[in-house]
């Protein structure tokens, strides 16, 4: 029995992964006539000491620097919601969430928003990354509240990032 999703919620940070995700996601929400529910979460970690105002301690977040970068972020998911009704899907909510990605993408947000399946990019972290701290995908995969789809392919299931494709 195949499943049928209703609530699909997508993480987008405007990476390249997230850009397939979310192509993926509108693909499975129109199959569906399924809600789609776009996120971006805003961490203030990634913000410290960022800004013009040099006369302050580290540690500091500037205001003007996190305000910006929350306008960029709301047209990022505003530029997908426009993407996703035009391509067929009726329900769509978009939202730039304040918190830690790894945990409000497992947990808080498919609670909040009842989503039934996660759909997230392949990390975009490089190996030392994910060694020191993990990537939010294999987070998410190892602690969500629903199930989760990692996307690696376009829209056509075909691997881009390789230069060529392994043979058998």
């Amino acid at each position: 029995m195949a499943a049928e999703y209703k609530r699909i919620l997508v993480g987008v940070d405007g990476s390249r992964q997230a850009r397939r995700a979310i192509d993926k996601a509108i693909a499975v929400a129109v199959r569906n006539q399924a809600e789609l529910i776009i996120v971006t979460i805003m961490s203030g970690g990634d913000y410290v000491g960022l800004g013009t105002d040099t006369q302050v301690g580290f540690g500091y977040v500037d205001q003007q620097v996190m305000d910006e970068a929350r306008q960029d972020l709301e047209a990022t998911v505003d530029k997908y919601r426009r993407k996703a009704q035009e391509a067929g899907v009726k329900e769509v909510v978009t939202s730039v969430f304040y918190g830690h990605a790894k945990v409000d993408l497992a947990k808080t947000l498919p609670k909040e928003y009842q989503a039934d399946l996660i759909m997230l990019g392949a990390t975009g972290v490089n190996v030392v990354e994910r060694m020191l701290m993990g990537s939010t995908a294999s987070y998410v995969v190892a602690n969500a509240v629903c199930d989760v789809l990692i996307v690696r392919t376009d829209i056509h299931n075909q691997a881009k990032s390789l230069k060529t494709l392994p043979t058998d």
